[in-house]
């Protein structure tokens, strides 16, 4: 099950990502890794990297779908609670139709959804996935 820890994350993540739109740097980097552990996250190194992975998915994804119509904070927001919904609803392993539904959602909320966004919002299901277990929040 998808814990409480891992919605605060994702919705820092989303946050983080919108904020630094253009990329960041190390001391970004480690003020967000600090804010995490604020938060109640353990951070091991396996969990950092596992975090690293989902900004970078995330930020990959937001770039591509930066044209979509509405603020983007917003829309980063859904993104993150779609995913966790989509975790949670599939406990990780998923088929494609459930893959095609999420996609769908995504577009119901507004989110542009060409080849590559799929592929950018793929690796962000991944990497949450990976993070979720890594951080025993499943």
């Amino acid at each position: 099950m998808i814990t409480k820890n891992m919605k605060s994350f994702m919705n820092m993540a989303s946050t983080f990502v919108e904020k630094n739109k253009s990329g960041w740097d190390h001391e970004a980097w480690l003020n967000f890794i600090s804010e995490v552990q604020k938060n109640g996250m353990e951070m091991c190194d396996d969990t950092k990297s596992c975090a690293g992975a989902v900004l970078e998915a995330m930020q990959k994804y937001y770039k591509t779908t930066m044209e979509t119509s509405g603020g983007m904070a917003s829309k980063m927001a859904d993104v993150s609670d779609l995913t966790i919904k989509f975790l949670k609803d599939t406990k990780g392993v998923w088929s494609h139709p459930e893959w095609e539904a999420y996609t769908k959602a995504m577009q119901e909320k507004g989110m542009k959804m060409n080849e590559e966004a799929k592929a950018y919002l793929g690796s962000l299901l991944e990497a949450s996935k990976q993070l979720a277990s890594s951080a025993g929040m499943r």
